[in-house]
């Protein structure tokens, strides 16, 4: 849902904006309404909306000073503004402070959702380019730096890798230009320096299709030709449209040769959590870290290939482990309930009743197994 704040001084304008609009149904959720600026700004700081929607003419703060300390303080949230004043300076204020949407009252509900749902379109657009450089640019301050950095091709291949790994095909595009930015536009007008990226994007991406042991690259050799990429350098346009378009060929070539489009990922996952169940402080953010992929990203991608959260699939580990150690070993209860991963001794046999329907001490002597077949 997209948050909106509603600011406007004439209660019945305000109750027909509020009760004539079917927010839900829209996408929105109106998360708070005020008579005035003065009153809505503290309220505004607390709820942070998506979209202010204001009124100009208000008695103690109008809406162009409430505007301006909004976006100062929440620079992303788009402003709407609704006048009644259909005067060249206000407008021309608006402009200055960024203003989304100016329109004029009286207003229909018509054009006030339209104008909702472009200012929501675009907060959307920018959610999913924030989204993208949380999800791959992890050391995108790294990247603002280079030149300089002298660790440039080992950041580079982890960003490439991780992208490969969980990258949509939709997503190359905006992937490649996002990385070009970072790297800085004048730094890759340099011909010297566009051949050196290129080249280490190049290698990277093949060592990937070929690591899938497939015959589909066999499909178009020459987005893998070397001779293919030396030509695309030359114009700094035409290098990053290769690479867009080997991106694509990339990823296209995981989903194919998988069934499991997250297989690779979640292989990698598994074989971690073995290694480390037994450690009481593995959790989810520490696996998300080791992939290189954000924690929501990877409890996401992990339950769809799986069919069980992180949580469970862990528990489950756990809990088998706890039962080959019970019935194979002599050990006491709260050793292998250490060796399981659970350090305190009295939520792993409380956990193992709720797994596996009986206490350890039960399941070990065999007391109760016919139900527990059943």
């Amino acid at each position: 849902m997209i948050k909106v704040f509603l600011v406007e001084d004439e209660s019945i304008i305000r109750q027909g904006i509020r009760n004539h609009i079917d927010w839900e149904v829209y996408g929105f959720e109106l998360v708070g309404e005020a008579e005035d600026g003065e009153y809505a700004y503290p309220m505004i700081l607390k709820s942070k909306p998506d979209i202010l929607l204001t009124d100009v003419k208000m008695p103690f703060m109008d809406g162009l000073e409430l505007s301006r300390l909004v976006k100062k303080a929440l620079p992303k949230t788009k402003i709407i503004i609704l006048s009644g004043y259909d005067e060249f300076d206000y407008a021309k204020e608006a402009i200055k402070i960024g203003i989304s949407e100016y329109l004029l009252k009286p207003v229909t509900s018509t054009a006030l959702v339209d104008a909702l749902k472009k200012a929501a379109e675009t907060i959307r657009e920018e959610q999913e380019h924030t989204r993208l450089l949380e999800r791959y640019f992890v050391n995108y301050e790294k990247y603002m730096e280079f030149p300089d950095k002298t660790d440039y091709s080992g950041v580079d291949r982890k960003l490439i890798q991780s992208f490969l790994k969980t990258g949509e095909i939709g997503e190359c595009g905006i992937f490649i230009d996002e990385y070009f930015e970072a790297v800085g536009k004048d730094n890759y007008m340099s011909l010297l320096l566009r051949q050196y990226i290129s080249m280490d994007i190049f290698y990277c991406v093949r060592e990937f299709v070929k690591s899938i042991h497939t015959k589909t690259a066999e499909t178009a050799p020459e987005l893998t030709d070397l001779k293919r990429l030396t030509r695309a350098i030359e114009r700094p346009d035409s290098a990053i449209d290769y690479l867009k378009e080997l991106f694509t060929f990339a990823l296209h070539v995981r989903d194919t040769n998988s069934n499991d489009r997250y297989g690779q990922i979640i292989r990698e996952a598994k074989d971690y959590i073995g290694e480390n169940f037994s450690d009481s402080e593995f959790s989810l953010n520490r696996i998300a870290e080791y992939i290189g992929v954000s924690p929501s990203y990877f409890s996401s991608i992990f339950k769809q290939g799986t069919g069980q959260s992180f949580s469970e699939y862990l528990t489950r580990v756990r809990m088998d482990k706890a039962c080959e150690l019970l019935k194979c070993t002599n050990l006491r209860t709260s050793e292998i309930g250490e060796q399981a991963g659970y350090s305190d001794p009295h939520y792993f046999s409380a956990a193992f009743k709720k797994v596996m329907g009986q206490p350890p001490k039960d399941f070990r002597s065999g007391k109760g197994q016919e139900n527990l077949e059943k």
